[in-house]
């Protein structure tokens, strides 16, 4: 009897994993498109995938392509992996769902206990604050603080800036976002994160003074000081009129440079939100844990 002939492995297939972690990562390096995304895609085809091969590919579906289009090929790898192999690769889902902005999703994969690396301290304090979990936020910003001031890499040193950077501007603790910012290595690729950052913190800190003044403003129309109506007929008024349109003028000015999407990422509060209790933007945190 006829035996079927064996189907001839494919490149690919013969390469050890360490050697196609590798090949990957010199073909998403070089910008080699086709190639990288033809060897992720073989890669999510085997039925187990390495730690480093699960790495590079996210990376490469990161850098040439978009999660939204192999979302659903990377998760059914991942969930066909081995316990041990899922907790390897959790990092690199918590990197995928926060990339394409599913929080929720995100948050499955969180491990706030025990980051693994400085790229996942900074992931997952993305999914914190999309989640206003400000408590777990602050507690991670509080352990970032720590890692930054030891001796360590500097492009780890740049993540991990970017991390508290980040948390302060969204807890409007804008002094302390502008301090940070100012120690971000310039020669590491989140430069522009922590330069923008310092303007925004400051313009945002300008927003909400023009906020409370306005409302200080309004809070004198109620209980106008009639001593003054009295002694300098409607010279307080008047008074009260032009400090209102300068203000008007700044806070335009300012929520031109800070559109309304930038006020609501960066976390700057306007009009009844600076009246309310908690109008810094912790869910459980009181002023002692600050």
């Amino acid at each position: 009897m006829k035996r079927n002939k064996k189907r001839e492995l494919s490149r690919t297939e013969r390469l050890q994993p360490e050697a196609l972690a590798k090949e990957l990562e010199g073909y998403c390096n070089a910008g080699m498109k086709e190639e990288a995304l033809r060897i992720a895609d073989a890669i999510l085809k085997k039925k187990r995938i390495t730690p480093e091969e699960f790495f590079q590919l996210i990376r490469t579906v990161g850098v040439h392509s978009n999660f939204t289009k192999w979302e659903t090929k990377i998760r059914a790898a991942y969930d066909r992996q081995s316990r041990r192999s899922k907790q390897k690769a959790r990092s690199d889902m918590l990197l995928m769902y926060a990339s394409n902005g599913e929080w929720q999703e995100a948050s499955n994969f969180l491990s706030l206990r025990r980051p693994c690396t400085a790229a996942e301290i900074l992931f997952s304090m993305d999914v914190l604050l999309a989640l206003k979990r400000f408590d777990d936020a602050r507690r991670l910003g509080m352990r970032c603080i720590k890692i930054v001031t030891r001796p360590i890499d500097a492009f780890d040193r740049s993540l991990l800036i970017t991390a508290i950077g980040e948390y302060f501007s969204r807890m409007q603790m804008w002094e302390e976002a502008v301090d940070i910012w100012k120690y971000m290595p310039l020669d590491q690729p989140f430069r522009r994160d922590a330069l923008t950052g310092i303007v925004r913190a400051c313009l945002g800190r300008a927003l909400e003074s023009a906020e409370r003044g306005l409302q200080s403003l309004s809070d004198l129309k109620r209980n106008p000081n009639y001593e003054l109506h009295i002694s300098l007929p409607y010279n307080d008024q008047k008074m009260s009129a032009e400090a209102e349109r300068e203000l008007l003028k700044l806070k335009r000015g300012i929520e031109k440079l800070l559109p309304e999407e930038t006020r609501r990422d960066v976390g700057v509060m306007t009009g009844e939100e600076l009246l309310r209790p908690d109008s810094r933007g912790e869910s459980d945190d009181t002023p002692a844990d600050r």
